[in-house]
């Protein structure tokens, strides 16, 4: 004798889920609000997760609105959530920093941090 229970609908597969999240800025360097050194060579950030390398930018801005990095911002290849930027000896004073990044999700996300040098 066979039993039999009621009949099941086929169970269709598992997808894996879809992550939709856009980079964010987890630290700088100088940090936001910081202090940085007049001989500090590059200006860093770093995101919660790895970028695409295109539209990746990090500018640094004097108060008086002069570009003052040497516009050779890169992605880390041994860390692609880590982006830098070179900059000659910096003069006392506030500096902007502006980044933009492609996040894996396919989103432009940018934004701006402050940081100061002191004599």
């Amino acid at each position: 004798m066979k039993l039999t229970g009621p009949s099941r609908p086929p169970r269709e597969p598992q997808r894996p889920p879809i992550i939709l999240a856009h980079a964010i800025v987890v630290r700088t360097s100088p940090a936001q609000g910081g202090v940085g050194a007049e001989d500090i060579g590059k200006v860093e950030v770093w995101y919660d997760a790895g970028i695409r390398d295109a539209f990746a930018a990090l500018a640094v801005v004097s108060a008086s609105g002069e570009r003052v990095d040497k516009r050779d911002a890169a992605i880390d290849s041994a860390d692609p959530s880590h982006v830098s930027v070179s900059v000659n000896r910096l003069n006392p004073g506030k500096y902007t920093v502006r980044y933009r990044a492609l996040s894996a999700d396919g989103h432009l996300v940018s934004g701006a941090w402050e940081f100061e040098v002191r004599p």
